[in-house]
């Protein structure tokens, strides 16, 4: 199973986060000798942009696939959902569909816009629901954030958060490209992060796993 290859599991998950840290670090390596042979490396719809691109993409599809394997009503499915909405709201915001086509061409912006609409609304069906389950919710936290899929996003909220001194040119030792680069760089590291968190074990997983350590 995916979840078996790519994520985090909920017992001895030390071998599969020292693979994943070797596998961020000789990428990041790369991507900064890369950046010292073409500047444009970490540019709008260059490589790195495009890898977080399909690393969302990739994730938003796992969040919704395990989503849609669950009971509609429990607390799984609202995790995965809620970080499938998550994936696919970032996906939105790193691709910018406008660009797309030849000048003049319509098709892209609107596709855009009926893309964010549909992010919106699903995100009002969304919170409304998930207000109406709060206390289940709020109830299981703490099993919840011991999870991997929760470590592994909060992970990747850390770097994305750290990126944004680099974004708004916080750094004068820095120029406004190198800025940029770096600023690429922690996304791309936390989005991979994320891509690997969707098939990181849940909750359920965790609970089977502590049954059969009890058995």
């Amino acid at each position: 199973m995916l979840i078996n290859t790519l994520g985090i599991p909920a017992s001895r998950p030390g071998r599969s986060v020292a693979a994943l840290l070797g596998f961020l670090a000789t990428l990041s390596l790369a991507c900064w000798v890369g950046y010292g042979h073409d500047p444009h490396l970490a540019d709008e719809n260059q490589l790195m942009e495009n890898i977080q691109s399909v690393a969302l993409l990739l994730a938003f599809l796992v969040h919704g696939w395990r989503a849609s394997k669950l009971d509609k009503k429990s607390v799984g499915f609202m995790l995965h959902a809620g970080l499938s909405l998550l994936m696919y709201s970032f996906l939105l915001r790193e691709v910018v569909f406008r660009d797309f086509g030849a000048p003049g061409n319509q098709f892209w912006p609107w596709a855009e816009h009926v893309l964010r609409g549909i992010g919106w609304s699903c995100w009002v069906i969304y919170l409304v629901t998930f207000a109406s389950r709060i206390r289940g919710i709020w109830a299981l936290r703490w099993q919840l954030l011991a999870t991997p899929v929760i470590i592994t996003a909060l992970c990747g909220a850390v770097l994305m958060a750290s990126g944004w001194p680099f974004d708004k040119k916080k750094f004068d030792s820095l120029s406004a490209q190198d800025s940029g680069f770096m600023e690429e760089l922690l996304e791309m590291n936390a989005y991979i992060i994320l891509l690997v968190g969707s098939a990181s074990a849940s909750l359920r997983e965790v609970r089977e796993s502590e049954e059969r350590r009890s058995d």
